[in-house]
């Protein structure tokens, strides 16, 4: 072992220590957010959860390091040079051999390490650390549990609890139509605050929850004495003669509180809660209704979707090789179900089925995140759209790039543009999906509406799907025009019962 490579040796391993500290304390750093307060996220989730994201961030930036120093940009060559030139004395001769390639490896680790710790919206690395911090110290109950508690009505709220809250109160300020006012007066926030003030001190009553209310963050002290003075400003209020400022001054402090008092009895819901079901129970018991809007057994729709598309694929090819054969050209006959068919349905299911598995994923991840409910969010699905068809454009580019055209001179961005007839239709399917997400069906709806509903939707998509495959088989050479037909008439059919099979329920039903 020569004295150049202990010395690299240990700079390496200092360098990749370093990388992982600085992650480590980057990780350390971020704080989710419950309505307008920052939040510490080791409260909300198991602890082995939170440190695994820690773990794989810390180790993801060293190994980076280590990769860039090591094989990347070596700065072995560096360390030779330095080590050689002092050990023969030549100093001058050092200064000299200091080019830019020697330097080069050595900056670079260095802005690898201060990219490691900057926090700045423009560090490219921070992109991956929130990535990783979402997937493992988000949440996501704790979150659906806030927004719940937040968007809840105290008409569902348990009578028994309403009962409660007068005994709790220093000043009567809460009187029994306050429960069933506008949600934008004084007296609901005012009753929706004690609702939820009434139910943290059950909790906070029990020596099991003493770690979560002593957590300075979550500001338990700060919510009682709040809470207190405004029981008095309620009253006072009530009691005066309205006046619009102090109206207005009153609003913003109620709904303050009622952002701490979510936030803290969304930490001790989740974690005081032996499953989900209690915990959404709980939740239902103050008026929330979040677990009933969300879909259940979502892989039971994708293997509709795919069933449809494979179907679809069998059925249109079938369907248009016949009407090609016995209508458009008998002597020039077109094989039946042959190996095409089955190329042809993993290419549909591949631009179909993997965009609509995508928007599962992400209406599940807008829904959590969402704090005000609507019945259509039309900018989700036009962003829905545009995903689905960067997404079915990309896996079409690289399927026919790689088993039809196999051209030597691949150039992406120039497949893509190409290619991006093919991801039109299934970007319409796909902001059609999440469009009937949100417009579920009702378990009592007629047989015959439902089929008719299916039928009409099957017209309509097949109708659209013709139009579009028109256009994008419009530059196929004569010779393909028995191509041009099956694709248009194999379209029809996919497109068609993708749109029929597009019928939801809620977990409810």
């Amino acid at each position: 072992m020569t004295i150049e490579f202990l010395i690299n040796f240990l700079i390496l391993l200092l360098g990749t220590l370093a990388a992982g500290f600085l992650a480590y304390r980057s990780f350390q750093k971020r704080r989710i957010q419950l309505g307008a307060e920052p939040t510490l996220p080791q409260y909300f989730i198991r602890r082995s959860t939170y440190w695994s994201g820690i773990v794989l961030y810390c180790s993801l930036m060293a190994g980076l390091f280590l990769l860039l120093t090591w094989q990347w940009l070596p700065l072995e060559p560096l360390v030779t040079l330095i080590v050689s030139h002092l050990r023969a004395g030549e100093l001058v001769n050092l200064l000299y051999g200091l080019d830019g390639n020697k330097l080069f490896p050595l900056i670079a680790a260095g802005i690898m390490l201060f990219f490691v710790g900057w926090e700045s919206p423009f560090n490219p690395l921070l992109i991956l650390r929130d990535s990783i911090h979402d997937a493992f110290a988000i949440p996501t109950k704790a979150v659906e549990v806030y927004n719940a508690l937040i968007k809840s009505r105290l008409s569902a709220a348990d009578d028994k609890i309403k009962a409660q809250i007068a005994d709790r109160l220093l000043v009567q300020s809460i009187d029994a139509g306050d429960f069933d006012k506008s949600g934008a007066t004084v007296e609901y926030k005012w009753a929706h605050n004690s609702l939820l003030f009434d139910q943290i001190q059950h909790y906070a009553d029990q020596s099991s929850y003493r770690r979560l209310f002593s957590e300075p963050s979550l500001k338990w002290g700060e919510i009682c004495i709040s809470y207190n003075a405004m029981s008095e400003k309620v009253n006072i209020w009530k009691e005066a003669e309205p006046h619009y400022t102090k109206t207005v001054n009153l609003l913003k402090d109620l709904d303050r509180l009622t952002g701490l008092l979510c936030r803290l009895l969304a930490a001790a819901v989740v974690f005081g809660s032996p499953s989900e079901n209690d915990m959404w129970e709980t939740v239902r018991k103050l008026g929330g209704n979040v677990h009933e809007a969300r879909l259940k057994h979502t892989y039971k729709y994708l293997l509709i979707f795919a069933a449809a598309t494979a179907f679809g694929v069998i059925l249109g090819r079938e369907v248009s090789v016949a009407l090609h054969n016995v209508f458009l050209f008998p002597d020039k006959p077109l094989p039946h179900f042959s190996y095409t068919t089955l190329r042809w349905i993993a290419y549909s299911i591949a631009i179909y089925v993997v965009p609509i598995t995508l928007v599962f994923a992400l209406r599940s991840i807008a829904f959590r995140h969402q704090q005000e409910p609507a019945e259509h969010n039309y900018g989700f699905y036009m962003a829905i759209m545009f995903v689905c068809f960067l997404v079915s454009t990309t896996i079409s580019t690289f399927i026919l790039e790689l088993t039809f055209y196999r051209r030597d001179d691949f150039n992406f961005l120039d497949s893509f543009l190409d290619h991006a007839r093919w991801g039109i239709m299934p970007a319409l399917i796909c902001g059609f999906v999440a469009y009937r997400m949100d417009a579920p069906a009702s378990e009592a709806e007629a047989l015959s509406k439902t089929i008719l509903s299916a039928v009409l939707g099957f017209l309509a998509w097949g109708g659209i799907a013709v139009i579009f495959m028109l256009y994008a088989t419009d530059d196929l050479a004569i010779e393909k025009l028995n191509l041009r037909f099956t694709l248009v008439g194999t379209a029809f059919f996919v497109t068609g019962l993708l749109g029929a099979a597009a019928r939801f329920k809620t977990a409810s039903d």
